[in-house]
This record gives C-alpha cells, sequence and structure tokens, in this order.
C-alpha cells in the first residue's frame, strides 16, 4: 500500500465517482456534476503527456478545475516515464488532489505507442512510469521548481497563468499527492492477479479496474468476479 493514501483514506465508502471519459468529463461536466450531484470524487479526462510539452494551451485547458470539484484528480498517459516525472510536477503545481496513470484505453491511436492498455504487456516499463511519477511529485514536494525538471518556459508559464485564474495560492502548499493507475482486467486475455501483483510493488494508492480485456473493448458483460480476485490480491 502506498505510503501516502492522501484524500483516499478520508472519502466514505462506497465510493461514488465521475470516472475519467475523453470527450465527456471536460471542466464544464464535472462542474456541473460538483455543484448538483455531488459525488466522493472527480477524474479528468486523460491528457497525453506528449501533448502538455507540445501544445500547452490546447492541452492544459484539459486541467482547467473549480474549486468546488474538490477532491478533484489529474489522469494522464503516454510512455515516457521522464515526461510523466515532468507531468507529475506540473500537476503538484497546479494543485491537484492526485494523479492517476492511464493503463487502460483501447484505443488503437493510443495503444500503437505504447501507452493505455498496452502497458500491461509490457509490466518493466509500467513499473518504470509509477516509479517516474512518483519520484516527480517526491522531488516537487521537497521543494523543487519547475524550471528544474526540464519543461518549456511556455508550458511553465501557462500552469501558473491558470493557477493565477483560479485565484490560487501560487506555487501551492508543497505537499505528497497520492498516484493510482486505472488499468483493465489484461490485453487479449485475463491476468488480472498477476497484473495487480505487478503493480503493487510500486504502491500506488488505488488501481482501478475495468471489468473487460482490452480485445473485448467495451462489449459483453464486465467480469465482476475477477474483479474480486483483484481485490483479494491486493
Amino acid at each position: 500500500m502506498s505510503p501516502y493514501l492522501g484524500f483516499w483514506q478520508e472519502i466514505p465508502r462506497p465510493i461514488v465517482g465521475l470516472s475519467p471519459m475523453d470527450g465527456v468529463t471536460d471542466f464544464a461536466c464535472r462542474y456541473i456534476m460538483a455543484r448538483h450531484g455531488g459525488p466522493d470524487l472527480l477524474v479528468t479526462e486523460f491528457v497525453p503527456i506528449d501533448g502538455i510539452l507540445h501544445a500547452p494551451e490546447r492541452v492544459l485547458k484539459d486541467f482547467e478545475y473549480h474549486e468546488i470539484e474538490r477532491p478533484i484528480v489529474a489522469q494522464v498517459y503516454g510512455s515516457d516515464p521522464q515526461k510523466f516525472y515532468q507531468a507529475a510536477q506540473l500537476v503538484c503545481e497546479l494543485g491537484f488532489d492526485g494523479l492517476d496513470i492511464n493503463m487502460g484505453c483501447p484505443a488503437k491511436k493510443v495503444v500503437q505507442h505504447n501507452c493505455g492498455a498496452r502497458l500491461i504487456t509490457l509490466p518493466e516499463l509500467a513499473l518504470e512510469i509509477i516509479r517516474a511519477v512518483r519520484s516527480g511529485i517526491e522531488d516537487w514536494a521537497k521543494g523543487q521548481a519547475l524550471e528544474k525538471t526540464g519543461l518549456p518556459g511556455p508550458v511553465i508559464e501557462v500552469v501558473r497563468e491558470m493557477n493565477r485564474r483560479r485565484g490560487a495560492i501560487t506555487p501551492p502548499t508543497r505537499r505528497l499527492i497520492p498516484y493510482s493507475v486505472k488499468t483493465r482486467l489484461g490485453f487479449d486475455s485475463i491476468v488480472i492477479e498477476r497484473w495487480v501483483e505487478t503493480l503493487l510493488a510500486e504502491q500506488p494508492a488505488v488501481i482501478s479496474i475495468h471489468g473487460r480485456t482490452l480485445k473485448q473493448m467495451y462489449r459483453g458483460a464486465a467480469e465482476w468476479s475477477e474483479i474480486g480476485k483483484a481485490v483479494a490480491v491486493a
């Protein structure tokens, strides 16, 4: 179990959250849900770490949020551990309550770049990514400035402007935030018990599981019994 669980140890059980859905759970959607639905947890759409570096104005809009949304988690995806390290510090600087790594998206354009659910077949890379995220969070909490991460100047300026618009303290209070993983039962077959054991080696605060393999996409019924086996492993 992660040495720092943050808000995860404080929210009520069972957790009723708004799941991250690409093209759906944008700022407007989450704000309406937070104001009128009151979920225990909100998660952003998944944001590509490559896009953060190369098109910050376009991509970072996906990280806009309002204080009413807390606890709010930023979800990112990619395949480059160094960029995950940078993204983790950016997420911390923006004042998010947690960071979630997408290891479950089945979209072809994501999987073909060794991102999303493809990481189920690349366990060493998956663990390296989690370690990079943890290291980024820890270095930020210790006081490292964004300029020391290698993030381009325009990205840093966009981050600080977003904080100013939200009326946030800049920089936010330095603290450890929990990291988590969203994944699936497997790639082309169910391997969830072995896969969860692998992920637990790097102590994520939470592992959330879509009860289908990548091969199943969104078809058929979710395999709740397999999720139960994953819970038993944890």
